[in-house]
């Protein structure tokens, strides 16, 4: 038997309720607020979202997709758990993109993103590979203590790889004490401040080629198969 105020069966957001939240925010000139709610699947995919978008310590049973969508504030997924896979690609964030302690279950893969302010996946946990290629952020990359592992399942493997292939930012990036399983790519990144490495485990190459890194290269500790540069 449940304990007395145990929450039996909490109700599982659709996708209807999802856009009656977004309505509401946009008339009321809010945030759209789904933190800690459970949602079958998020499909924001090709639209325009007036607002702030919170999804603060939800937890997302299917996929979430915000490919080539505008959001005209911030996108937070802090602490949410995504059970499959996140989806970014081209979208384009006119605030912060705050991903920090996300849980991935699959792929996180934001190729051709676009965020006007910080980008933070800080002690996030993606199991299977990471996308940020051609990414551009205007203000600092944050991936301190990212763990990207390989996943296994019955169709085969995905390796653990991050790719920051062509990335394009006016600050840093770091991955300090970054955990990758399979290789890191910088390749043709440019970066106008430093890229932090400090302590980062990369258990295959560290790939650097064509990468214009304008305060330096912080290595300190860093772990990794080999470097090409």
């Amino acid at each position: 038997m449940p304990e007395s105020g145990e929450n039996i069966s909490q109700k599982i957001l659709t996708s209807k309720d999802i856009e009656n939240e977004l309505e509401s925010a946009a008339e009321e000139g809010r945030l759209a607020d789904f933190s800690q709610q459970t949602i079958q699947e998020v499909n924001l995919s090709d639209r325009t979202i007036e607002t702030s978008v919170t999804f603060a310590g939800a937890k997302i049973l299917g996929p979430a997709f915000f490919s080539k969508t505008i959001i005209k504030g911030d996108l937070n997924l802090s602490s949410a758990i995504i059970n499959t896979s996140l989806y970014l690609g081209e979208a384009n964030i006119a605030g912060e993109l705050n991903c920090a302690q996300v849980s991935v279950g699959e792929v996180l893969n934001a190729v051709g993103i676009v965020v006007e302010k910080n980008l933070n996946l800080s002690e996030a946990k993606i199991r299977g590979f990471l996308s940020l290629n051609k990414a551009v952020v205007t203000g600092q990359i944050n991936c301190q203590k990212i763990v990207v592992q390989s996943s296994e399942s019955t169709i085969g493997v995905i390796r653990g790889d991050a790719y920051f292939q062509e990335i394009k930012t006016r600050e840093s990036v770091s991955l300090e004490e970054a955990y990758i399983d399979g290789l890191l790519s910088f390749e043709k990144a440019r970066i106008k401040g430093y890229l932090n490495l400090n302590n980062a485990v990369v258990n295959d190459f560290l790939l650097l080629k064509e990468a214009v890194i304008k305060e330096g290269l912080l290595e300190e500790g860093t772990e990794s198969k080999g470097k090409i540069s």
